[in-house]
Order: C-alpha cells, then sequence, then structure tokens
C-alpha cells in the first residue's frame, strides 16, 4: 500500500500578516487612508495648490492627485472590509418583504415623514410667533 505525500502549501508570510486582525492598525490605516483621499480630492478642487517647481509632483500634480484619490480610495475600502466582513453571512439571511407589502410599507414611511415635516413646520411657526411677541 502507497503512501500519499501531502502537499504543504507555501503561504505567504506577507498575507499572513495582512490577514491577521490588528485592530489598532486598521484605525490607523483608516485615518491615514481618509487623509490621503482628502488631500487628492482638495487637489483636484485646485483649493490646494501644487507649485509647478515642486520637486518631481510639480508638472504632474494631476495624475498624482487622482492617483491619491484611487490608492485613497481602494485603502478606504480594505481598511473598513474587516469591519463589515462578519456582517455578510446575517445579509444573506435575511427575508426580504415582497410586492405589495413592501409597497404598503414604503407609502407608510412617507406619509410619516411628510406629517413630521408638516409637525416640524408648525412648531417652528408657532415657537417664531411667540419669540416675535416677546421680544416685540
Amino acid at each position: 500500500m502507497a503512501i500519499k505525500e501531502k502537499k504543504v502549501e507555501q503561504k505567504s508570510k506577507l498575507m499572513e500578516i495582512l490577514r491577521k486582525d490588528y485592530r489598532w492598525e486598521n484605525y490607523l490605516f483608516f485615518t491615514i487612508a481618509l487623509v490621503v483621499l482628502l488631500l487628492g480630492v482638495l487637489i483636484l478642487n485646485n483649493t490646494l495648490v501644487i507649485n509647478e517647481d515642486a520637486f518631481l509632483i510639480g508638472p504632474i500634480a494631476d495624475i498624482f492627485a487622482w492617483l491619491m484619490v484611487a490608492f485613497g480610495g481602494l485603502a478606504l475600502i480594505y481598511a473598513v472590509y474587516p469591519f463589515f466582513k462578519p456582517a455578510f453571512p446575517e445579509i444573506k439571511r435575511i427575508t426580504w418583504l415582497k410586492g405589495k407589502k413592501y409597497f404598503a410599507n414604503v407609502i407608510r414611511v412617507f406619509i410619516f415623514i411628510i406629517v413630521l415635516a408638516l409637525l416640524l413646520l408648525l412648531f417652528q411657526a408657532f415657537i417664531t410667533e411667540i419669540l416675535a411677541i416677546i421680544w416685540g
């Protein structure tokens, strides 16, 4: 009887480190990704201006800004993914409403929003009138 050899997979040490859940590092990574994304957007809006004489990125500021937005966005998604990963199996188990029941609930929500908005508008008018009487 022949003995089968088990195939031993070579695991990348880098991927093992990246897959571990380092909570504070994820927060730091999220913050850095958000800063990079915002800086890229500020450069694209010309709110943050890069001199043409700036070393390396001066002549290609727009390309640099688009790269910052792209890498910042990807890093943001990568930083947020571990927090939402446990929710995906739960979302698959949800049973959603169908047809008439769904639209009935939608109509109820819109009616509630309209009534609440009118009520707040009425309160604002009432308080404005009271304050106008008090302050003369």
